[in-house]
C-alpha cells in the first residue's frame, strides 16, 4: 500500500496553514520523543565506564567487563528492532511507539537502583543488575528506532517530510548530548540513569495524549471510516474535506492479488518484489558502511576516544561539546536534506569522513615515530580530525540511513523491512563495537582509524553508485521506481470505497517517471 494521497493536500495548500504546520511538528516530536531515550542509552557507557573503573568506583570493572557494559545493549537492540517491525504490523503505529518505552523505564530503573538496595549485594549481582539494565534499554532502543521515522513519513505533508523523517536522528542526537551534559554535571552514573528513566515516561504520557493512528495503516486494514477520522485530525479538517486525499490513498493499495499474506509467509512472498528487496539491499549496504566506518564507535567510546586520539583537554568537556555540535549540525541536515537532497549530503558526508579519518591517523602514526615528530602541525589536528568526522559523519551517513527507512519502502512492508534493517544495523554496531578494544590492540590507533577511514571511502562510493534519491518524491513515485515504473491498477473493491467518498476513482496520474539516481529533484 502506498500513500500518493500526500500530495493531494500539498497542492491543495502549497503553504501549509500555520496550524495545520504546528500541528505537523507536534506530531512530529512526540512521535520521535522516544528517540531522545535512546539517544540517551547510547551515549550512556561513555559517561559510566570511566566512573566505573575509576580507583574509587562503587563498582569498579575490569576492561572485559566494561567492553560487555558497551556492548550488550547494541545485542539487545537488534530483538527490539524486529519486534518493533511485528508491533508497526501487527498492532499499528501508535501501539508501537507506546509500547517502546517500557523496557525503556523499566531498564534506567534498574541502572539507577544499586543492587544492594533490591536485596543482592556483592559485585557479581550489581554488575548482573547493570547488564540487564542495559539489556532492557537496548531493546527499548531497538523498538524506537523505526516506528516514529514510519510514522511522520505517513502522515506528514509532502513539503515538510524531507524535514520530519530527519527528527528521529535529530532526537538521538539531543539524547546523546542530554545524557553527556548530565553526566558531566552529577557526580554518579546513577543519578544519571535516574534522569534518564524520566524521558520514557514521559514519551509514553505525550504518545497516549496526542498521537492518532495512522490514516495508511488504517486503510490497510480496511478500516476506511477509522482512516477517514485519523487523516482529518492530522490535517485539522473536517472528515468530510479529506476524502480527495483519502481516495488518492485507496486508488494506490496493492490489489487483493498482490497484497500478501500476514506472518512470515507474507514477508517472504514480498521478497519476490523488486519495490521490495531493492531497497532492502540498498539500506543494508548503506548501514553497513556506517558501522564500517567507527561512526558508533565514536558514540560508544566517546570519552575514551578523546584520550585515544591525543586531545589534550577534558574530555568529559570534549564529549559533551562533540554531542552539541553533532546536535546542531543534525538540525542543520534536516534542512539542507529537505533542500538539495539525500544524495548530495551523504557522498559529502563519507568523504568528509575518510578525509578526516586519514588525518587523524596520519597524525598518530607520525607521532608514534618520534623522528618525524617535526612533520606534526600541532596538538590541535586530534580534536579538529576527530570533531570534523563527527560532523562530517552528521551531516549523512549517521542521519539519513535512519531517515530513508520511512520512505523507500512499500508500506505493506515498511514495517518488517525497518524492523529488519535497523536490526542489521545494530548487529554491525555491536560487533563494530566490541571489536574495537581489540583492534586498538591489534592495529595499533593510526591502524584503526586508517581502517575507518577507507570504509567511509568505500560507503562513498557505494553512495555515488546506488543510493537513489527520495528528496522530492511522493512515496508511492519511489515505490514505483524500484518496481521498475509500472503503476498498479486500481481494483472493483477500493473503486468503489472511492465512489462512496463522492471522489471519482481515477484521478489523473503523470506516465512518466523521472530517474531517481540523478541530482536532488524538485523542491516542494
Amino acid at each position: 500500500m502506498a500513500e500518493k494521497g500526500h500530495d493531494a493536500s500539498a497542492q491543495a495548500s502549497p503553504t501549509p496553514h500555520w496550524k495545520l504546520l504546528l500541528m505537523q511538528v507536534c506530531l512530529g516530536v512526540v512521535a520521535n520523543m522516544g528517540g531522545i531515550s535512546a539517544g540517551a542509552n547510547l551515549g550512556f557507557s561513555a559517561v559510566a565506564l570511566p566512573q566505573m573503573r575509576h580507583p574509587n568506583a562503587t563498582m569498579s570493572v575490569n576492561a572485559e567487563e566494561a567492553s560487555w557494559i558497551a556492548g550488550v545493549s547494541a545485542l539487545a537492540t537488534p530483538v527490539g528492532c524486529l519486534l518493533s517491525g511485528w508491533l508497526l504490523d501487527r498492532l499499528g503505529r501508535r501501539p508501537a511507539l507506546l509500547w517502546q518505552n517500557v523496557p525503556a523505564l523499566l531498564g534506567w530503573l534498574l541502572l539507577a537502583v544499586p543492587a544492594d538496595s533490591l536485596g543482592l549485594p556483592g559485585k557479581a549481582h550489581g554488575l548482573g543488575a547493570v547488564y540487564f539494565g542495559r539489556i532492557l534499554t537496548g531493546l527499548a532502543t531497538g523498538m524506537g528506532s523505526v516506528p516514529g521515522t514510519v510514522y511522520v513519513a505517513e502522515v506528514g505533508l509532502k513539503q515538510l517530510r524531507g524535514m520530519l523523517v530527519t527528527w528521529t536522528s535529530i532526537a538521538i542526537s539531543l539524547g546523546i548530548v542530554t545524557v553527556y551534559v548530565i553526566g558531566a554535571v552529577l557526580p554518579s552514573w546513577r543519578l544519571v540513569a535516574v534522569v534518564c528513566a524520566a524521558l520514557p515516561l514521559l514519551s509514553a504520557v505525550l504518545v497516549y495524549a496526542v498521537v492518532v493512528e495512522s490514516p495508511v495503516w488504517l486503510l490497510g486494514r480496511g478500516r476506511l471510516a477509522e482512516a477517514r477520522t485519523a487523516l482529518a485530525r492530522t490535517r485539522l479538517a473536517h472528515p468530510g474535506d479529506v476524502d480527495e486525499e483519502l481516495a488518492s490513498m485507496l486508488r494506490n493499495r496493492p490489489k487483493p492479488s498482490t497484497a500478501r499474506s500476514s506472518g512470515l509467509r507474507g514477508v517472504l512472498s514480498d521478497l519476490r518484489h523488486p519495490e521490495c528487496w531493492k531497497p532492502l539491499l540498498i539500506m543494508n549496504a548503506f548501514f553497513l558502511f556506517q558501522q564500517l566506518s567507527g561512526v558508533f564507535v565514536v558514540i560508544f567510546y566517546a570519552v575514551d576516544m578523546v584520550v585515544e586520539a591525543g586531545v589534550a583537554a577534558d574530555p568529559y568537556l570534549v564529549a559533551v561539546l562533540i554531542g552539541v555540535a553533532r546536535l546542531l549540525v543534525t538540525l542543520v541536515t534536516g534542512f539542507l536534506s529537505n533542500r538539495v537532497g539525500r544524495r548530495p549530503l551523504a557522498i559529502v558526508s563519507g568523504a568528509g569522513m575518510a578525509v578526516c579519518m586519514t588525518a587523524l591517523a596520519t597524525h598518530l602514526l607520525l607521532q608514534s615515530r618520534g623522528d618525524h615528530a617535526g612533520l606534526l602541525p600541532g596538538p590541535w589536528l586530534p580534536a579538529a580530525a576527530l570533531v570534523s568526522f563527527i560532523l562530517a559523519s552528521t551531516l549523512g551517513f549517521l542521519t539519513l540511513p535512519w531517515a530513508m527507512i520511512g520512505e523507500v519502502f512499500p508500506a505493506r512492508f515498511r514495517g518488517a523491512a525497518g524492523g529488519f534493517t535497523t536490526c542489521s544495523a545494530y548487529l554491525y554496531s555491536f560487533a563494530v563495537v566490541k571489536a574495537h578494544p581489540g583492534a586498538m590492540q591489534a592495529l595499533g590507533r593510526h591502524g584503526v582509524f586508517f581502517l575507518y577511514g577507507a570504509m567511509a571511502l568505500l560507503g562513498t562510493l557505494f553512495v555515488a553508485l546506488a543510493l537513489p534519491e527520495t528528496q522530492g518524491r511522493s512515496l508511492q513515485d519511489i515505490e514505483d521506481y524500484f518496481r521498475g515504473r509500472k503503476r498498479v491498477a486500481l481494483d472493483s473493491a477500493d473503486a468503489e470505497a472511492a465512489a462512496r467518498l463522492h471522489v471519482p476513482a481515477q484521478a489523473k496520474q503523470s506516465t512518466e517517471l523521472k530517474p531517481l539516481n540523478g541530482s536532488a529533484a524538485a523542491k516542494t
